[in-house]
């Protein structure tokens, strides 16, 4: 029942024609879902005035080693130095491209993206010589958000931070979950994580139309745990260790050592490491 079976089959083919002797294995579900959401988060369809196309994946210098696990494990793509701290993934070649279509191709989720996507097979199809075009589907299979696959979790290594805060002047303390994304017409599947997570709620940005999950609080904050705690092993960058930390800090709450003067710098230190991974990764 995997969407994948046509992406996984043409990959096969390329990576063996590329490389003879080579053993390729059919990549997991759980990687796909997982870079169909990072995608949807941190990624571009791009057609230029050229009306050449490329797909590119970017970070900043702190998680640069997601787009060379990325590579490795699609096994084609490259990445670049684009910039004192800025990286990227780039396909470019037809053969790539094409596979890149097959994997997207009924299976991207949020409506800004679906637009930008179908710009860019049309370009493919226009640029193809052939007589069979690839077809665009709108939907094949609803893949998220859901807790039953690790689209989430990709969107959340992209536009997600677990964040953890405390007042200077007293023992307040704030603990979220928050997940962004830009556009009005994304703002129904935004708001589908109220359901899947059975909690939450969504907040208007200051910036125009950008919206904000939220999960906030320490009884709260549990819910999303089951989820991650389950595709612990399919995190792929420095989301991993904000994640292990933001969970240790909030149980040392629950726990109310953060009452404790002797102890409240050492946890003000630890959740400025929480932080510092959502400011740096872009």
């Amino acid at each position: 029942n995997s969407p994948f079976i046509l992406f996984n089959k043409k990959r096969i083919e390329l990576l063996n024609s590329n490389e003879h002797n080579l053993k390729v294995e059919p990549l997991s579900d759980n990687f796909l879902y997982w870079l169909i959401g990072f995608t949807e988060g941190d990624g571009s369809f791009v057609v230029n005035h050229r009306n050449e196309l490329s797909f590119i994946l970017i970070q900043g210098e702190l998680n640069k080693n997601i787009l060379y696990k990325i590579k490795k494990i699609l096994g084609f793509g490259r990445v670049i130095k684009q910039g004192p701290r800025v990286y990227r993934f780039i396909c470019g070649k037809h053969s790539e491209i094409e596979l890149i279509i097959l994997l997207f191709n009924g299976n991207i989720v949020l409506p800004s993206r679906k637009i930008q996507f179908h710009k860019f097979l049309t370009s493919f199809n226009s640029l193809r010589m052939t007589k069979n075009p690839i077809k665009y589907i709108s939907i094949l299979v609803h893949i998220g958000p859901s807790l039953n696959n690790t689209w989430i979790l990709g969107f959340t290594e992209a536009e997600g931070c677990f964040t953890i805060s405390f007042l200077s002047n007293s023992v307040a303390f704030r603990t979220r979950f928050i997940l962004t994304q830009k556009y009005d017409i994304n703002l129904p599947i935004l708001s589908k994580c109220i359901e899947v997570f059975d909690g939450g709620k969504i907040e208007g940005h200051s910036a125009k139309e950008v919206y904000n999950y939220i999960v906030s609080g320490l009884k709260n904050i549990e819910i999303i745990y089951p989820y991650f705690d389950k595709y612990l092993n399919d995190f792929k960058g420095v989301k991993l260790d904000s994640y292990k930390k933001f969970k240790i800090l909030n149980n040392l709450i629950k726990k109310k050592v953060h009452l404790n003067l002797n102890r409240r710098e050492e946890l003000r230190n630890m959740s400025n490491e929480i932080n510092s991974y959502s400011r740096k990764i872009k």
